[in-house]
C-alpha cells in the first residue's frame, strides 16, 4: 500500500511537472494574449461601463440583456486594447457612436427572433438625458463576433448582438470634475416586461 502511495505522488509530481512545461514550452516569439478578465486596465473599465441582467417571468428566464455604455471613458480603453491586440489604429471602431451616447446590447432570448432589437414592434429603445428620453437613430446588429467577443465577454455564440446609438452627447458619468451627475439611462421594453439600466 505504501508502495502505491508512493507511485502515485511520483506521477503527480510527473504530471504535474509535464503540465507546466507544456503551459510554459510556448516558442520564442509567440505569447497568447490577455483574455478580457486579465486585462486589469481594460476590465476595470468595462466593468463600470457594462450593467444589466435577467428579465424573468414565473421562474423563467425570458431575456439576459447587457448593456456597454460607450461613453469616452470606456471608448479610449477600447482603442487600447484594440491596439494592443490587433497592432491597427482603433480610432474607427464603432464609429457611429464617437461623439454620440452609444451602447453595445448583448442579448438572449429563448427564441433568437425574439430578440430583434431592430424592429420597433417588438422592442423600444429609450435613451433618458436631462434633456428627456429618446429613442435611437441607429441599432445595428453585429455580425463579426469573432473580432468582438475579445472585448465584450457577454457577446456569445447564443447572444444577438447591437450596436445602438442615440443623438445625445456622450459622457462620463462617473467623471470626478463634473458638478453634477448626467442622467444616463437605458430603457428596454419589450411585450414581457421592461429593462431599465443607469450609469
Amino acid at each position: 500500500m505504501k508502495e502505491l502511495k508512493g507511485i502515485q505522488i511520483v506521477g503527480a509530481i510527473l504530471i504535474g511537472s509535464f503540465m507546466v512545461s507544456c503551459a510554459s514550452s510556448m516558442d520564442k516569439g509567440i505569447k497568447a494574449s490577455d483574455p478580457i478578465y486579465s486585462d486589469s486596465d481594460y476590465y476595470d473599465h468595462y466593468m463600470s461601463a457594462t450593467r444589466g441582467g435577467d428579465l424573468i417571468v414565473k421562474f423563467d428566464v425570458k431575456y439576459r440583456v447587457h448593456a456597454t455604455y460607450l461613453s469616452p471613458e470606456f471608448r479610449a480603453s477600447l482603442i487600447k486594447r484594440t491596439n494592443d491586440l490587433y497592432l491597427e489604429d482603433a480610432a474607427e471602431s464603432f464609429k457611429e457612436a464617437s461623439s454620440k451616447a452609444g451602447f453595445i446590447v448583448t442579448a438572449y432570448g429563448q427564441e433568437r427572433e425574439s430578440v430583434d432589437m431592430m424592429n420597433p414592434s417588438h422592442w423600444t429603445l429609450l435613451f433618458e438625458s436631462k434633456e428627456g428620453p429618446v429613442k435611437p437613430i441607429l441599432v445595428k446588429k453585429i455580425t463579426d463576433k469573432i473580432r468582438w467577443r475579445n472585448f465584450f465577454e457577454t457577446m456569445t455564440p447564443w447572444t444577438v448582438d447591437y450596436l445602438v446609438v442615440f443623438d445625445r452627447t456622450a459622457v462620463n458619468p462617473g467623471a470626478e470634475n463634473l458638478v453634477e451627475k448626467p442622467i444616463t439611462k437605458l430603457t428596454m421594453a419589450t411585450g414581457e416586461g421592461k429593462i431599465k439600466l443607469e450609469w
